[in-house]
């Protein structure tokens, strides 16, 4: 059964952008340590791209870095230069909400995992990650498929 959700409010330091994100109030939150995550300090939790909605004229104030594979979309401020949320290599289908960015007071619990982004490919494979971007019934289909390759206890969804 799916959690229920909830709205989290967030956005940037100087709040020209803004934005609302639907998920649970126990999330699991992922610290990386490649290259551009580890010299932000960036901890972030994926939600499918359906449930994340910038708001107002946020998308006015956003400019996008890539790099590498540029399948990772890192988006931040024009003005204050927070990445706030961003579409991660792991899930281009999805929005990787960065927890610090969240407005207080919605979330009850936050499990930290360990993503070994200087590692990449090996890390992907290993901690489920790639789930975190799919409704649950997807999650319940691909592990009854045997697709799930059987060393992550998916435990709490992401």
């Amino acid at each position: 059964m799916e959690p229920k959700l909830v709205v989290h409010n967030g956005g940037c330091h100087c709040r020209k952008v803004r934005w609302h994100v639907l998920a649970p109030t126990s999330v699991v939150a992922w610290k990386c340590n490649c290259s551009d995550c580890s010299m932000r300090g960036n901890t972030n939790f994926v939600v499918p791209h359906e449930r994340f909605e910038l708001l107002g004229d946020s998308k006015g104030y956003l400019t996008t870095y890539t790099f590498g594979t540029h399948t990772a979309k890192h988006t931040f401020c024009k003005v204050c230069g927070i990445a706030s949320f961003y579409t991660p290599r792991s899930n281009p289908d999805g929005i990787a909400v960065t927890l610090r960015c969240l407005d207080p007071g919605t979330l009850s619990d936050v499990e930290i995992r360990h993503y070994d982004g200087k590692n990449w490919e090996n890390s992907y494979n290993q901690t489920g990650i790639s789930l975190c971007s799919k409704e649950q019934s997807a999650i319940d289909s691909t592990q009854q498929q045997g697709k799930s390759n059987g060393k992550y206890s998916f435990g709490k969804q992401c």
